[in-house]
């Protein structure tokens, strides 16, 4: 097999991004701890939020990694090093989650009522004037010390996925037996992606789901699954304007690449829709007492306004301006794009938990630690992403998928 010899290249681009970053963490952290300091149970709120929004970035990530090892193709050698740059983000969110952790045991924060109403003893305890048979028969799964220790193993697998990953990769860069490298990375992904979509499913019950843990959808794991995708997509279009015009990226790369993103997410687009609408029919096509409320709270108090945004600006609005080869091949055009799917994920992931705190979104978004928590939390991982985008070349040199990419650039950009 032929190798490269693209020399590693530091772009200015990263380095001002990192400190974006860096003042977005300071920023949105100092607003939070603020936050904290006026209101405990709403930073604790606020903080379940940002930490669900943020948390698609890196396990998208992780995601789109495993399955580039897994099928290959230009898209995914062009996007490989953004991807592990963003799952190696994975050990410093894990220091994230344990807020999530001292939420679910209330008292070490000092909160005024539990959040997470499963963590309170009275409600699981029988005889109890506020037992509720239907969470208690959850229980222990639903417990704190579960809960902990679910965490742990999440992270523990998509950290020692992500560290694989990225260091078998880099030992590929430098001249190492390329093939078998690339099998051990493929095998390891195979496995790993069936481990990622058990633990991110139960990840998302745990963390979001179980808000109303008296509601329940089969779906809920896959929609957030899909979400994760979309947002790393958007943010993978948008880091792709940041070093485009590199020398590396302008004589290795050509459009092909950024057609087959702007594919990728109107994919998705029409994937998130059919999971948000089956889900809403198969729900109130059945008609149960515990399943209706979930959704009757986030149509009313003037949250259906959100929910008919949501149909007009996360599905026509991307779906038509991503139809067509042309505007597809064009990287500014799908950064405009990209931009616009992001605020609608977080307008999506807004409509999603925040009604179970927030009896209106007028409450909800006025509420300055709402926009703190994801400013912060997303903050830190833009910061680390640059820095490791900095300690690696920004093409995988030795990989065989590095053929493909020279051939489509010959003259095609």
């Amino acid at each position: 097999m032929a190798t490269t010899t693209i020399p590693q290249t530091r772009v200015p681009q990263l380095s001002r991004l990192q400190l974006l970053g860096i003042g977005a963490a300071v920023i949105g952290l100092a607003l939070l701890a603020l936050g904290f300091v006026m209101n405990p149970t709403q930073f604790a709120k606020s903080y379940i939020f940002g930490f669900y929004f943020s948390m698609a970035f890196p396990l998208g990530c992780l995601g789109w990694l495993m399955i580039q090892h897994l099928t290959g193709g230009a898209w995914g050698v062009t996007t490989r090093r953004m991807l592990e740059a963003g799952a190696l983000s994975m050990p410093i969110f894990f220091i994230l989650s344990l807020p999530i952790v001292l939420i679910a045991y209330n008292k070490a924060l000092g909160l005024e009522h539990y959040v997470y109403e499963w963590s309170n003893p009275a409600i699981v305890t029988p005889g109890s004037p506020e037992f509720v048979p239907v969470i208690a028969h959850k229980v222990p799964w639903l417990s704190p010390a579960w809960f902990a220790g679910r965490m742990l193993i999440y992270f523990t697998i998509w950290s020692t996925l992500a560290l694989l990953l990225r260091t078998w990769s880099l030992q590929q860069d430098r001249g190492g037996n390329a093939v078998a490298a690339a099998t051990r990375m493929r095998m390891l992904s195979g496995v790993g992606i069936a481990l990622f979509v058990i633990s991110v499913t139960f990840f998302a019950f745990d963390v979001g789901m179980s808000l109303d843990a008296r509601w329940y959808s089969s779906m809920y794991g896959a929609h957030y699954m899909e979400n994760t995708g979309l947002s790393t997509l958007a943010f993978l279009v948008l880091a792709m304007t940041q070093i485009r015009r590199t020398p590396i990226f302008e004589r290795y790369v050509p459009v092909k690449p950024i057609h087959d993103l702007g594919k990728l997410m109107l994919a998705f687009t029409i994937l998130w829709t059919y999971l948000s609408y089956g889900q809403y029919v198969i729900i109130w096509a059945g008609d149960l007492a515990e399943s209706v409320p979930w959704y009757v709270r986030r149509t009313s108090n003037g949250w259906v306004y959100i929910a008919l945004t949501l149909m007009a600006c996360s599905f026509f609005a991307p779906f038509l301006s991503l139809l067509g080869r042309k505007p597809k091949r064009n990287l500014n055009y799908l950064a405009g794009v990209a931009t616009w799917i992001l605020v609608m994920r977080f307008l999506d992931v807004s409509w999603i938990i925040l009604p179970e705190f927030h009896l209106s979104p007028l409450e909800a978004y006025t509420t300055f630690t709402n926009y703190a928590a994801p400013l912060g939390l997303f903050g830190i991982f833009l910061a680390i992403w640059s820095f490791n985008m900095q300690r690696a070349a920004l093409l995988p040199l030795n990989d065989a998928n590095m053929e493909i990419l020279r051939l489509h650039a010959g003259g095609h950009h």
